[in-house]
């Protein structure tokens, strides 16, 4: 009876080294999984980040022309106040 156990150590033993490559196996994938849900992340992170640089940029421009229309004016009045002074002496 000793001797028909002896015969099942080979069948266990790779058994067991096909069910300790495979646990191994199971967590790479699950180590690349977590590679996959960061870089979607990263991914809708960036799309975020390129729409608020998007209307950043909207309110940047919408500014300039808005800077440049007063400093029209302003130059404009100076002109005006200049040749009223001149003019009104």
């Amino acid at each position: 009876m000793g001797l028909s156990f002896i015969k099942y150590i080979p069948l266990i033993a790779s058994l067991t080294k096909g069910f300790i490559n495979n646990t191994k196996h199971d967590i790479k994938i699950k180590t690349f999984d977590k590679t996959k849900e960061k870089i979607d992340t990263m991914e809708h992170l960036l799309i975020k980040m390129e729409k608020k640089l998007g209307e950043c940029r909207n309110e940047i421009e919408e500014l300039r022309r808005q800077i440049l229309f007063s400093r029209v004016i302003n130059v404009i009045l100076g002109m005006l106040l200049v040749f009223l002074v001149i003019f009104l002496r």
